[in-house]
């Protein structure tokens, strides 16, 4: 998913690496390559080891990555967050996924309570669910289609496209019993739920120099154990989200649309690994920021090792 809003993350800035290496084996511990740029603007060796010494600004992959400083951050109550729920019966016909006159009604009456107004929102979730009768996987593949037939409605109709996540839930969230046709009523639902700021969320921070070889999208076996660290902190956050997004982000050196696609593949990358390791997938959405994001100037090395990052943002909490 392409993000194309500016809006600036307002998560909690968390501690960046303090050692980082280049594409050369890792060195003994505690001292590192010192790396500059040539005239090309490419990381190059000197031929030297210095102690201590900090790459040039060059994205390269961890040298201790274990050691990174990844802070797991409590979302803020002041973040403001507006939830509500449409029964799908209000929207479709039973089993369907085509959104009913009545069923435009129906979003426009709801839509006034949105605060704020989407186009200033930091995002809405749109998340389909439905009953347990039936077949699992076609219950879930029918929530997320009534999610995006929601969804499309909503930009039709002037919504901002990138501020839209879609997640189907299928079966696995009831609100009610399911024995009964009123609870089953109950399950068969939309909801929407606008997130005013990021900082709202739950979040992780991760440098993309902790998981990640230079200008690739594949994480290092340090990096999945960084993760994998920090994943076990953050269990009963992740286990009771309702939402989480991974975005990959980069600094603005180079092309943007190779940083884009750069950034995609980071948080696909990060994404796949979760659900490798047990975070239920339907519950993911990935965001590629590309360098439209920054968190720190990209004029100095400092600033543009901060901007290259892949941040796990969780909604576990509802006001």
């Amino acid at each position: 998913m392409k993000l194309k809003s500016k809006l600036a993350i307002t998560a909690v800035i968390f501690g960046s690496v303090v050692a980082v290496s280049g594409c050369t084996p890792t060195p003994p511990s505690k001292t590192h390559w010192n790396y500059v740029r040539n005239s090309q603007g490419e990381c190059v060796v000197p031929g030297e080891w210095k102690e201590g010494g900090l790459n040039s600004g060059c994205d390269a992959g961890p040298a201790v990555a274990l050691d990174a400083e990844v802070e797991i951050v409590e979302g803020s109550p002041s973040g403001l967050i507006t939830k509500f729920v449409i029964p799908a019966a209000a929207l479709f016909a039973f089993d369907k996924a085509d959104l009913s006159e009545e069923g435009r009604d129906a979003i426009e009456g709801y839509r006034s309570e949105i605060r704020p107004e989407l186009a200033e929102a930091y995002a809405a979730v749109i998340i389909g669910h439905t009953d347990s009768i039936g077949d699992p996987n076609y219950n879930l593949g029918l929530s997320k289609r009534r999610a995006e037939a929601v969804r499309d409605y909503l930009v039709e109709t002037g919504a901002p496209d990138e501020k839209l996540r879609i997640v189907g839930r299928g079966q696995n969230d009831p609100i009610a019993s399911n024995e009964t046709e009123e609870g089953r009523a109950k399950n068969r639902r939309v909801e929407v739920i606008v997130i005013g700021e990021a900082r709202a969320l739950d979040a992780l921070r991760f440098p993309a120099v902790a998981l990640f070889p230079r200008r690739s999208g594949v994480m290092t076996e340090q990096g999945r154990q960084l993760l994998d660290k920090n994943r076990e902190l953050a269990t009963d956050q992740l286990r009771r989200a309702r939402y989480i997004e991974v975005i990959g982000h980069t600094d603005n050196v180079g092309d943007e649309g190779y940083n884009q696609e750069l950034s995609e593949q980071r948080a696909t990358s990060v994404r796949n690994h979760l659900v490798d390791t047990g975070v239920d997938a339907s519950k993911i959405v990935t965001v590629g920021a590309g360098e439209s994001m920054p968190i720190a100037s990209n004029d100095t090395d400092i600033g543009r090792a901060k901007n290259r990052r892949v941040e796990i943002l969780v909604l576990g909490r509802l006001q």
